[in-house]
């Protein structure tokens, strides 16, 4: 693949939260744990050897460890892409579990309530008697996915300021009326919780949860003191054909919960948040609590299933990885469901009728993007991509609603029937599939 299409979008592409995978709540017949960390250990050096993972796995069952292993492309110490066990990574948005640990820590202590708006907190926020503390933690605001128009470098924002962009942002929705991610709600959650506890997110966070539970290699990159960051993964990504240091925090970015720690530290959270009266308050219908996070060069997911009783942690220093993907075969592993191990794509396309492609044409905007829009049309029989009336990638056919640009890469585009008579597509990219809504 040229890179033309995909890399073009990851300049636009923060990392967006994935579904996830779902588990029946039937205890599995367990394998002896050694059997088990060998399954995953064959994955993940399967995953290494096609060069598409460089980071560390730490999987636990029953409260034992299964694995603890770090895989290097090089494994020269010297090399930057070269993590160990120990390493400490950037965590991302797995901070917004925390913070939602932390405000459900408050409710029980008395000190908030999830019901309350941010009126009570922020004085003149457009809706902000209608948003809840809980429709923040649920997406459900009807705040955007990120935001827009912020003036110089990010990084230099006070809580203050960064509060009066989140008032500038437009609304996607009526609060409570749809779902869509929202980094700019949980930038007024970390507020929120500033306002609560006099202290910084960071410094709230390292003394609520960090020194409680001895996770004494996590840390802030602002706010704290930084003398315990001493193993620090650098972030890559790939650039044409040769992996690329970028840097660990970027100048878009907003310091408010630039959060680094360990996959034992994890590991020690998620065992702290799946006992009650946690866990009742952050696990899905399927008896999981997880989070993943991540942006350029970086991803990470942390995993716990409460019914199957595992944890998993997953952090990549390089983000060629298939990440739901991974998550998902993860999953399949632990719980002796069937899964194949990652192998080398060689896609092969097929002749579509015209008549077929055509039905996909048409302008789609996708939310996770920040409300991008990308136009397919026809060129020789072949749907091509445009952004801004430029062509920026053409796709082959590899069934009548799945198309591709790279043969080598799991990229594509999978059209989906939206019911009303046209469809939407689902957009894989970076190993999360990204939708996109037919205008």
């Amino acid at each position: 693949m040229n890179h033309n299409l995909f890399v073009l979008l990851s300049i636009l592409f923060l990392f967006t939260t994935c579904e996830s995978p779902t588990s029946d709540t039937t205890t599995a017949e367990l394998q002896p744990l050694s059997e088990m960390g060998m399954r995953v250990d064959e994955y993940f050096t399967a995953l290494n050897q096609l060069e598409k993972f460089n980071g560390l796995i730490y999987a636990t069952m029953n409260g034992r460890e299964l694995l603890k292993k770090a895989y290097n492309l090089d494994e020269n110490a010297e090399n930057t892409t070269y993590v160990s066990p120990n390493s400490q990574f950037d965590i991302h948005s797995v901070s917004k579990l925390m913070a939602h640990y932390l405000i459900e820590k408050f409710e029980i202590e008395g000190k908030v309530k999830k019901s309350q708006t941010i009126n009570d907190f922020i004085e003149g926020f457009p809706k902000g008697d209608q948003i809840t503390i809980e429709m923040l933690l649920n997406h459900t605001s009807g705040l955007p996915r990120g935001f827009q128009h912020i003036e110089g470098d990010a990084l230099d924002l006070t809580s203050i300021q960064i509060m009066e962009y989140a008032k500038q942002q437009a609304f996607l929705f009526e609060p409570g009326a749809d779902t869509q991610y929202s980094n700019v709600a949980f930038e007024i959650i970390y507020f929120i919780l500033q306002k609560i506890s006099n202290k910084t997110f960071a410094q709230c966070l390292s003394d609520e949860v960090f020194q409680v539970l001895g996770m004494d290699h996590s840390g802030a990159h602002f706010y704290l003191d930084n003398k315990n960051l001493k193993n620090l993964a650098k972030n890559h990504k790939k650039r044409d054909t040769a992996i690329v240091q970028v840097a660990n925090v970027l100048p878009d970015e907003l310091k408010t919960a630039r959060i680094f720690s360990t996959a034992e530290d994890l590991n020690k959270f998620l065992n702290h948040i799946k006992k009650e009266p946690y866990a009742s308050l952050l696990k899905n219908s399927s008896g999981v609590i997880e989070k993943n996070g991540g942006n350029d060069g970086i991803r990470v997911e942390i995993y716990t299933n409460l019914n199957e009783n595992y944890n998993f942690i997953l952090l990549a220093n390089y983000d060629e990885i298939p990440f739901q993907k991974t998550v998902e075969d993860f999953v399949k592993i632990l719980e002796n469901k069937p899964y194949e191990i990652p192998k080398e794509l060689n896609r092969q396309s097929i002749q579509v009728p015209l008549e077929i492609i055509k039905r996909y044409t048409g302008t789609y905007s996708f939310a996770d993007l920040g409300n991008i829009n990308l136009t397919l049309g026809v060129i020789d029989g072949a749907l091509v991509v445009y952004q801004d009336g430029q062509q920026i990638g053409a796709l082959k056919a590899e069934s009548e609603t799945l198309f591709f640009e790279d043969p080598k890469l799991p990229e594509s585009f999978e059209f989906i029937d939206n019911g009303k008579g046209g469809f939407n597509v689902l957009m894989g990219f970076q190993g999360v599939k990204l939708k996109g809504v037919k205008q």
